[in-house]
């Protein structure tokens, strides 16, 4: 597997998600609350609606469009709220990921290590 430089680090703040075009690829690029970053397809499992217009909280990314959430595994946890009125976080099927793509940053850019057969064409 190649890494290919995706953006520069400056370019992604902490708990904000950006929309990236890599060759025919539609990315989203996000920060968590730790400061680290992610590099997944910019398209929610649900509905195919890009992931980059959500918000970053919680280490959650949200889809804009029908509040899908992702931990930073790319794994679909559905927020539920319970008697005791605290929220507890439950897992959802694997079909409801996110694809992810290994991540790093290196000097001063974000580099991902894309797999062609699981990348979303523009």
């Amino acid at each position: 597997m190649d890494w290919s430089r995706v953006c520069a680090s400056d370019e992604v703040a902490a708990g904000t998600a950006r929309a990236v075009t890599l060759g025919a690829l539609r990315l989203v690029v996000w920060r968590d609350g730790e400061g680290d970053v992610h590099v997944w397809d910019d398209r929610c499992p649900h509905r195919g609606d890009p992931l980059s217009g959500g918000d970053v909280s919680g280490g959650l990314l949200t889809c804009p469009s029908h509040g899908w959430r992702f931990d930073v595994n790319g794994q679909q946890v559905r927020m539920l709220t319970v008697a005791s009125q605290r929220t507890a976080s439950q897992r959802c099927t694997s079909a409801n990921d996110a694809t992810v793509h290994p991540a790093r940053e290196s000097d001063g850019f974000v580099w991902a290590c894309i797999d062609a057969l699981s990348a979303t064409p523009a």
